[in-house]
């Protein structure tokens, strides 16, 4: 085997600790990290696809035409579906096999979209097939997309320790502002190095999504199962397996003691989806909390900015050049705030972190509207 599984922290005989440069926990953040970056690149890759003159042309549609929207929005509804599916996968069949599928999905999803339209020297033969397929392949990669962002916060959380789960997942959420600013930098440098004529111009950025997929898909097997997964099957065997591929054999037999016991605890409150949905439901109020704090974290307007960044900084005044530029500086400080959020959160808590920082934005977004209407303080 010429990559072996890298192994945990492997006690020695004296009790001393003898650390590999890649332990079995580095790899699953590395992984985790991998899984939230490809959600961020979609994010970041249509921005400027949305603007490409070849890409409009191919798809038969205006600049300003509802269909821009249209293509990109498919692509969330995909990925409310996908969460589903894939969170019930992964209860019934387990965490891993359940994101294997979901990066399948996304690979063919990715095709579709790069295929949609392709003819020689940017000539589109397709006629009305070519939106039909980018529809396809937008609503195929949120299927996959979804269901990995709602699996691998999951899978990650079951294998961290509780006193660093909340630094941990902000680390690896970091990833997701570091993907979205990959693909806008692809994205802004095909554009000026072949111009908004150019097919490749959009296509490329497109078919680079697959690089996240296929290195994810051709490691998860060095990965351990969730160890809760296992104890929730009555598999305690197998956890104990997993957990020694983190822990020395000490830690591993203490948390599995503290798994059995969570299952036992939990089995006789059984809770299902009507328990979370329904007002009297024993998981309401925390469901409700969840949904809530993501409808908040939606309104503060950053996912509009993350995907049509250029096209609002035009709204604003800028120029087409000047405001990809802008675009790109507010992706570099959605990736140094993130640091800031991972270096604080476990600190001060992550209420006092959600509030202050939907105030930074309320104001931020305050003070373009007043610099908007202030003066032609951005014109060309």
């Amino acid at each position: 085997m010429p990559f072996p599984p890298a192994r945990g922290d492997d006690p020695t005989p004296t009790g001393h600790h003898k650390w590999s440069f890649l332990t079995k926990k580095h790899e699953i953040v590395i992984f985790s990290s991998t899984a939230i970056a490809l959600y961020g690149y979609d994010q970041g890759m249509m921005s400027l696809i949305n603007t490409n003159h070849s890409y409009l042309r191919t798809m038969a549609i205006a600049g300003d035409s509802p269909l821009v929207g249209i293509i990109v929005s498919v692509y969330y509804l995909g990925c409310t579906v996908g969460a589903v599916l894939a969170s019930y996968w992964a209860d019934r069949r387990g965490r891993k096999p359940s994101i294997s599928a979901c990066l399948a999905t996304t690979m063919v999803g990715n095709l579709l979209m790069f295929i949609a339209g392709m003819g020689p020297n940017g000539s589109n033969p397709w006629n009305g097939a070519a939106i039909a397929f980018m529809m396809a392949g937008r609503i195929t990669l949120g299927l996959g997309v979804g269901g990995i962002d709602a699996t691998i916060p999951v899978y990650s959380a079951e294998l961290t320790r509780v006193k660093s789960r909340g630094r941990s997942l902000a680390q690896a959420f970091q990833m997701n502002i570091f993907g979205l600013l990959i693909a806008f930098s692809i994205n802004l440098g095909v554009t000026i190095a072949l111009g908004k004529e150019n097919q490749w111009a959009w296509r490329i950025p497109i078919i680079v999504m697959q690089v996240f997929p296929i290195l994810l898909i051709s490691t998860i097997s060095r990965l351990p199962e969730s160890p809760r997964w296992f104890v929730s099957q009555g598999r305690s065997d197998d956890a104990m397996e997993a957990l020694a591929a983190l822990f020395d054999q000490q830690k591993a037999h203490e948390t599995l003691d503290d798994l059995v016991q969570a299952q036992e605890d939990g089995t006789s409150q059984r809770m299902g989806y009507l328990d979370m949905i329904l007002p009297r439901g024993s998981q309401f109020h925390a469901t409700m909390l969840t949904v809530m704090g993501q409808i908040n974290q939606a309104l503060t307007g950053y996912g509009a900015v993350s995907v049509y960044g250029p096209q609002i900084f035009e709204l604003l005044g800028f120029n087409v050049r000047s405001a990809e530029f802008v675009t790109l500086g507010n992706y570099l400080s959605y990736f140094l705030m993130m640091t800031v959020a991972w270096v604080t959160i476990d600190a001060i808590g992550r209420r006092k972190l959600m509030i202050w920082g939907s105030a930074g934005l309320s104001i931020s977004f305050a003070l373009l509207m007043a610099l908007k209407y202030s003066g032609p303080l951005f014109s060309s």
